[in-house]
């Protein structure tokens, strides 16, 4: 199979549109692709891999493939001629593939069949252009996206590439999967590193709503577990997950046997378990050759693992001069600055129980000063942005870093310009984040998405785009984004409601202990939304949230217990748990707390407790903690009656919002008890209350009232009393 195009060749295609004597097929899927040979551009690719994933041809993928490899073998061994093959059956069950439509090329040149040659090379050519055009491949959030991972080699090895390794890579404690092929460019003789996603094949292949199978654990279970017996990268992720349980001699096992199928990855993956004093095969002094094992074939962390260990004389000798060697020699088939930046990282962990900050000081300063954009970037971290006398540098070093097209540095470069707000340095800001979410770094896609939202920066409001951009962003396993999308589907904001949906987006960035989302399940629980209704379930997961600094959690905690939902009715308890939340800064708990201590069928009864919990809660513009100040006053509850501070207090509480007080300032006015009488106030506040309510009826009432000019104070008092009742 001749290598017909190099990666940066693909990307530059021009696809040519001829007519095919091809009969127009009759599925969506067909009929795209005819469209992509008779009009490449008027098809978008995005729109073609969805319609494919779609399709039922995703389904029968490994038959298709089957079907493809046999006709191959056949051709291979003599059995038929390519002009014998059914190639127009063999690519329209493989359309998203690359080698079947490139076998179909090569065959029609060969046998002059220039018409349908070109069919196969602008669907070749559309596919491997989509592949490569909208992202990086160079980390997870920039994964070129792929059907299969068979797939990912074909359009390695088309390109010319020297794949030496690969690996799967977990993200957010195993929800999704990547496969990373260390590989080698024969251009310039680099090595790196290029990743895959096929997240969304497999979670159709697993009839699972994409990006939800990690909940159930069900990539690992489904999809690595029944690999591992024939794939070394499968494997190896089988012996990563056993030593990150814990179950380090069974891991030690597998990276052996994954090491005899010819998993480079695993040498280094056993030569740390042995590092860290875990193996029961190898003494501290023979890790070093698992490491050189990985190096001799290619892989530059041996050697510069074996840099580390020589440096601080881990289960070896130190030898700086070795040291120096294995840098240089590493550093050859690396980025400039690259092998420096990774020995940094080593030495500044304490992995192995021996951080060396300063030498992790001096060899991030020698990447730095290389350009290396990650060193820049982690030395600005150390030159805090707001303290005096370090802004420029923090500025120099980020906006260096930035200019490399680092992706994380165009983030917090572009942050910082905008959080400045001077215009210029905002329109500048707006472009490293374009730059940044572009490429699809999650926490720009997360910021851009937010000030679409509301409208921030100059930029157009926008809530279709704001919610792809914090989609994309979830879907790359952002925390926050993933409790945005999850609020969305609960709320009914910008999509429709989706508990369901939405309850899944919270129990994802719950499974890495983001506790907004764990809070949110017990919460779900509590209603039962998005999952059966289950007090004791919400209890159980509030008090773990509660245990870890949850907030929001000891607030709800203290609502059960107060009402004995899920467990024993508990004041003493309810107050503990309230406490805790109100002391860190709930408003919602002061205010819980207060009605706590008004309680007049309790042993908590305490005026002045109550008082100061509602004053509290008023500093933070609490609409609550003055309405209830406001009923204090007005009652003389434990405090002198005082009309003109309850009125304050109301006043204050329905200019936020309080319907409420609302009510309560109308009927003062209307009926002349605690205030002098005013139909207009009473009608103002009246509206008020309306506007406040929602209720449509009395709404209309009111305004043909005002209209008629004609409203007495029996009129008013009854509008309030059904204003009143409807709340």
């Amino acid at each position: 199979m001749k290598k017909l195009l190099f990666v940066l060749t693909l990307l530059l295609l021009a696809s040519c549109a001829s007519q095919s004597t091809i009969h127009t097929p009759v599925d969506p899927l067909q009929d795209l692709t005819r469209q992509v040979v008779l009009a490449p551009e008027s098809v978008q690719y995005p729109i073609y891999w969805s319609e494919y994933l779609k399709s039922p041809q995703s389904l029968n993928s490994l038959e298709a493939q089957g079907r493809y490899q046999a006709e191959m073998t056949a051709l291979e061994t003599g059995q038929k001629s390519c002009a014998e093959v059914n190639w127009q059956e063999v690519t329209q069950l493989n359309s998203i593939s690359l080698l079947p439509h490139l076998s179909a090329t090569e065959c029609y040149e060969s046998i002059g069949n220039d018409e349908l040659a070109s069919y196969h090379q602008n669907i070749f050519n559309f596919i491997a252009r989509g592949i490569l055009s909208t992202r990086r491949g160079d980390t997870y959030y920039s994964a070129y996206e792929v059907a299969s991972w068979g797939d990912a080699e074909d359009l390695l090895n088309i390109s010319g590439f020297e794949i030496l390794d690969s690996y799967f890579e977990f993200a957010a404690s195993r929800s999704g999967l990547y496969r990373v092929y260390n590989i080698r460019d024969p251009n310039n003789g680099k090595v790196r590193k290029i990743y895959f996603d096929n997240n969304r094949f497999l979670h159709r292949l697993l009839d699972i709503q994409y990006p939800f199978a990690g909940l159930s654990d069900a990539l690992y279970k489904n999809i690595l577990l029944p690999l591992a017996d024939s794939d070394y990268s499968a494997l190896h992720a089988v012996g990563q997950v056993q030593e990150a349980e814990g179950n380090f001699q069974q891991a030690e096992q597998t990276y052996l046997k994954a090491i005899g199928m010819g998993s480079l990855t695993a040498n280094i993956s056993l030569g740390n378990l042995c590092l860290e004093g875990n193996s029961t095969k190898f003494a501290v002094d023979e890790c070093a050759q698992l490491f050189v094992a990985a190096a001799d074939l290619g892989l530059q962390e041996g050697k510069i693992m074996l840099a580390y260990i020589t440096t601080i004389g881990l289960g070896i000798e130190v030898d700086t001069e070795l040291t120096s060697q294995l840098l240089a020699s590493a550093a050859e088939t690396l980025q400039r600055g690259e092998a420096e930046y990774a020995m940094a990282l080593l030495l500044a962990s304490d992995q192995y129980d021996m951080p060396r900050a300063d030498l992790a000081a001096h060899y991030l300063q020698l990447s730095a000063k290389q350009g290396y954009a990650p060193a820049l970037l982690e030395q600005a971290g150390t030159h805090l942005k707001d303290k005096p006398g370090q802004q420029k540098i923090f500025t120099n070093l980020i906006s260096q870093a930035a200019k490399e097209n680092y992706p994380p540095a165009q983030y917090y470069y572009g942050k910082y310009l905008l959080e400045v707000a001077d215009e210029n340095q905002s329109h500048q800001g707006m472009y490293f984040l374009q730059q940044s979410a572009e490429a699809g770094f999650p926490a720009a896609l997360y910021l851009r998405g937010k000030i679409k939202e509301n409208g921030l920066y100059q930029q157009p409001q926008d809530a279709l785009s704001a919610l792809k951009d914090i989609e994309a962003a979830a879907l790359r396993w952002h925390l926050p984004a993933q409790l945005r999308m999850g609020l969305f589907n609960s709320r009914g904001k910008i999509v429709r409601t989706d508990h369901d949906r939405a309850y899944g987006w919270y129990a994802l960035c719950a499974k890495v202990n983001n506790l907004d989302c764990v809070t949110n399940l017990g919460y779900a629980s509590a209603l039962g939304v998005g999952v059966k209704q289950d007090y004791q379930r919400a209890a159980k997961i509030y008090q773990y949230a509660a245990s870890q600094g949850s907030t929001r959690a000891s607030y709800n905690l203290g609502l059960l217990y107060q009402n004995g939902q899920g467990v024993g009715q508990d004041l003493q308890q309810a107050k503990t748990y309230l406490t805790q939340a109100a002391e860190a800064g709930s408003v919602d708990a002061m205010n819980a707390l207060g009605l706590l201590y008004l309680s007049q069928d309790t042993d908590q009864l305490n005026y002045a407790e109550a008082l100061a919990w509602f004053e509290r809660a008023s500093k933070h513009n609490s609409k609550y903690g003055f309405y209830n100040q406001g009923r204090m006053y007005e009652k003389g509850l434990g405090v002198a009656a005082n009309s003109e501070r309850a009125l304050s207090h109301y006043r204050s509480a329905s200019e936020l919002g309080h319907t409420g007080a609302s009510l309560k300032l109308a009927k003062a006015y209307s009926a002349g008890e605690i205030t002098n009488y005013d139909l207009k106030m009473a009608l103002h506040y009246l509206k008020l209350a309306t506007e406040q309510s929602g209720n449509k009826t009395i709404k209309t009432t009111l305004q043909k009232c005002q209209k008629s000019q004609y409203c007495n104070q029996i009129e008013v008092a009854e509008l309030i009393s059904l204003l009143s009742t409807e709340e």
